[in-house]
């Protein structure tokens, strides 16, 4: 690699900081943060319901990271060792142990850190609608491991069984599609008169 390289790409990012301000809008076309912006957020700042509507054109990841970038939030706290070795309590414990054990963290970083580190709870059971076609359309899918939003995408339902639309209006063509995509035939019985 040559240096003229190197020099050539630091006055490409000069030359486009400066369009970013000439223009005032990022290369995503996202306005610049100016003062009287910046004021209001510093003086409301742990108030967000206070601030979101004072600063009508950012959004709400907007207002979060300039808030960060400001030094006005704390800086996420780092897993120290000992809790990255407690963290295999994530597997079996209940929510209460598991909380109980990381005092000062949500159950979201908890589960965000632990995945990171592959400690995943073991999967739930598969769900059930008291319909005896759709449980056993979820137990096939959940025996063979199939995640609800692919069996969605194989029989072309648009969700239809990840977000549970049969609660409405049960689409039995999307049922039949399903019990197909499975391995299984879809048989009638009729009970005698």
């Amino acid at each position: 690699m040559e240096l003229s390289w190197v020099a050539r790409g630091a006055a490409s990012a000069e030359r486009g900081r400066r369009l970013v301000e000439l223009r005032g809008v990022t290369p995503n076309g996202y306005p610049l943060w100016e003062g009287r912006e910046v004021a209001p957020l510093v003086d409301l700042h742990p108030e967000y319901g206070a601030v979101f509507p004072v600063l009508p054109r950012r959004t709400k990841p907007a207002v979060y990271s300039k808030a960060a970038r400001l030094g006005l939030t704390k800086p996420r706290a780092r897993w120290s060792d000992n809790e990255i070795l407690r963290l295999r309590i994530y597997r079996s414990g209940t929510r209460e142990e598991v909380l109980a054990a990381f005092p000062g963290r949500t159950w979201r970083a908890i589960g965000l850190a632990a995945n990171k580190r592959g400690h995943r709870r073991p999967k739930s059971s598969a769900k059930t609608s008291g319909i005896p076609i759709v449980d056993q359309i979820y137990q096939r899918a959940h025996s063979l491991g199939m995640p609800l939003t692919e069996l969605d995408a194989i029989v072309r339902s648009r969700n239809y069984f990840a977000k549970r639309r049969w609660r409405g209006k049960q689409n039995h063509g999307v049922h039949h599609r399903a019990v197909l995509a499975l391995g299984g035939r879809l048989r009638a019985r009729f009970e005698p008169l």
